[in-house]
């Protein structure tokens, strides 16, 4: 079954279709209203508390309602794209080394964590637990140490091809 998943994320046709698709979701929350997108926590590398209490209150209690919702919707399929847009170019360019796929599932782990983490801290705002914030911020950094990582691979891989 993985096999068959990695063989259609790699055809060009579903990569072209992926990237499309995130590239949707990527329009979908800059447009997101009441400013959610320039006050987003999984945008930024790592945060403190008072990064959360400031961008959850210039978002307002309705823009807080549509970043859980957002994060628990929207955030879930975009890490799916990523990931999968992520390892089909991998099988392209990479198809002897199998262990590299992890690279990118570490990185949509920890998204899925991050969006789990935020919304908790959205639902339980303005209640806010140093512990939780903390375990937020390690979640996000390492998504984008992972995102980072994967990316370089990816470079890597295009950069070998170019030379062949």
């Amino acid at each position: 079954m993985i096999k068959q998943y990695l063989h259609l994320v790699s055809s060009t046709k579903s990569q072209i279709i992926i990237f499309v698709l995130l590239n949707i979701c990527g329009l979908i929350f800059l447009f997101l209203p009441h400013n959610i997108f320039t006050n987003m926590l999984d945008l930024e590398l790592y945060y403190g508390k008072e990064n959360v209490v400031r961008n959850l209150n210039a978002i307002g209690p309705d823009g807080r309602s549509v970043y859980v919702l957002s994060s628990l919707i929207l955030d879930t399929f975009y890490p799916i794209l990523y990931t999968s847009l992520i390892l089909g170019a991998y099988v392209k360019l990479l198809k002897s080394s199998k262990a590299i796929l992890f690279i990118p599932l570490i990185a949509f782990s920890f998204d899925i964590l991050e969006n789990l983490q935020i919304t908790r801290l959205v639902l339980n705002f303005p209640n806010i637990n140093e512990t939780h914030v903390f375990l937020a911020s390690m979640s996000t950094s390492f998504k984008w140490i992972a995102i980072s990582i994967a990316i370089s691979v990816l470079i890597y891989g295009i950069i070998k091809r170019r030379k062949k």
